[in-house]
């Protein structure tokens, strides 16, 4: 037997056998807007070869609408009115079979076993020809650049790439040779990282050895991104970086809240002699209550507060979904200092660096010992209090101090946008003493009372 032939769009929507992917419950609700999403554009088709445990996966270069595939048939719905094109392509697809199962038996009766490499760069012909020539040009940094030149992620997330690539260029100019797609395994992942905890990098006040250990797991995380295009491109069948070790590294940032306490004291500044600082602790303070995020608060206009000033409707720019937040009265109080409108907003920069002017009162001069990794070192860093405030800070104070209210996790999450829990958890900062006072009152660590008889 020389094996077998598959065709399956792009995942995760379906399986290698062409049918419908099963989602756990908590992620179904993001299966369906990606669903949603891919009916409306075309979707690359791939054909998956498989032989005993080897498996092959390229692209045919063919495009489809979701909807007008059939999953189990693996082929093209042939329905009105594109049953002519519907049918080219899957007789197609049907000579593109034929020709790799014939390639495939031939290969295995001269090699009496599939060379993975060698039979992939025998079919690749087949499927794209003439693409050969351009797809053998291809080294790693060239595909990451193709790719960046491609993705219609946001600006933000494809700045984050580039960040990336000028690390890769550097690692590359460190070895003294082209990193080739081939290269991308375990002892790349090993040396790379090495090279990262080791460089020296500059920043406005000195010179560091080595990054962080979030900061080199970001890149980790990009280079995986990268190699699963590759793949998908059918530029190579590497697939090290799907190494269960080729994995991101990360460690959860110490930061700091301000708990309620904080914010009274901040709420009650007089700061009548100061305009700026004025209109950047104010809001600062509507972030504290509301959760938003840097680009949320600078685009709050009085038509996004609703039900007569009880609520904000908002749509946030890094997701893009609309939360809806009812308002703490410390918000309602700020909105009728500026006659139903918020403070005009500054940059996010100035505003880190005011809020630190803000904070630098008494009530915020607590030494705070935080604990980092950099340059694969582990070292505690004192810092008062005030130093550590910025915008950022807003938000998590939000989540919280809602947290430690018994605000169930589920509805703030609603309104931070965070999709898992894992990911919500990092935002709440509470120490071990705050966790076992929030449990005492916990009715599983309380005596029940017992019935009196009558």
């Amino acid at each position: 037997m020389a094996g077998s032939v598959t065709f399956i769009l792009k995942e995760p929507l379906i399986d290698y056998k062409g049918n419908p992917k099963k989602y756990p419950k908590e992620k179904r609700s993001e299966f369906v807007r990606e669903n949603a999403r891919r009916s409306k554009i075309k979707t690359p088709i791939f054909l998956v070869y498989r032989y005993k445990q080897d498996r092959i996966k390229l692209s045919t270069g063919e495009k489809i609408n979701p909807k007008l595939w059939n999953s189990l048939d693996c082929r093209a719905k042939e329905i009105k009115p594109l049953k002519t094109e519907l049918q080219n392509l899957n007789t197609h697809l049907g000579k593109i079979e034929t020709r790799v199962m014939n390639t495939a038996r031939d290969h295995i009766d001269k090699n009496g076993r599939v060379i993975l490499d060698q039979l992939t760069e025998e079919l690749r012909p087949i499927l794209r020809p003439g693409a050969i020539k351009t797809i053998q040009k291809h080294t790693f940094l060239s595909a990451v650049q193709e790719y960046i030149d491609a993705t219609v992620k946001k600006p933000r997330t494809k700045l984050s790439y580039g960040t990336t690539l000028n690390v890769l260029k550097k690692y590359q100019d460190f070895k003294g040779k082209d990193i080739t797609l081939e290269d991308i395994n375990m002892d790349f992942y090993e040396d790379f990282i090495k090279f990262l905890q080791n460089t020296q990098r500059e920043t406005k006040e000195t010179i560091l050895t080595g990054y962080s250990k979030n900061t080199i797991g970001g890149h980790i995380k990009q280079i995986k991104v990268f190699m699963n295009y590759a793949n998908d491109k059918g530029y190579t069948t590497n697939q090290g970086h799907k190494h269960r070790k080729f994995k991101t590294i990360e460690e959860t940032p110490e930061t700091i809240y301000l708990n309620d306490n904080d914010l009274l004291t901040l709420y009650e500044l007089d700061l009548s002699e100061n305009k700026k600082l004025d209109r950047v602790r104010d809001l600062f303070l509507i972030g504290c209550y509301t959760g938003l995020r840097f680009s949320d608060l600078s685009q709050l206009t009085p038509d996004k507060f609703i039900k007569g000033g009880t609520q904000l409707k908002v749509k946030t720019i890094k997701t893009g979904e609309t939360v809806i937040i009812p308002l703490h009265w410390t918000v309602k109080e700020i909105l009728k200092k500026y006659n139903g409108g918020t403070p005009r907003p500054i940059s996010n920069q100035k505003m880190n660096e005011y809020l630190k002017i803000l904070c630098n009162v008494k009530h915020f001069q607590e030494i705070v010992i935080l604990n980092k990794t950099e340059g694969g070192l582990s070292f505690e860093q004192k810092k008062q209090k005030w130093e550590l405030v910025t915008v950022h800070t807003a938000r998590r104070s939000f989540a919280t101090n809602m947290f430690l209210a018994e605000v169930p996790a589920i509805s703030i999450m609603k309104i931070t946008g965070h999709r898992t829990e894992k990911a919500f958890m990092k935002y709440i900062k509470i120490t071990q003493e705050q966790n076992a006072d929030k449990l005492s009152i916990h009715p599983y660590f309380i005596k029940p009372l017992k019935a009196v008889k009558k």
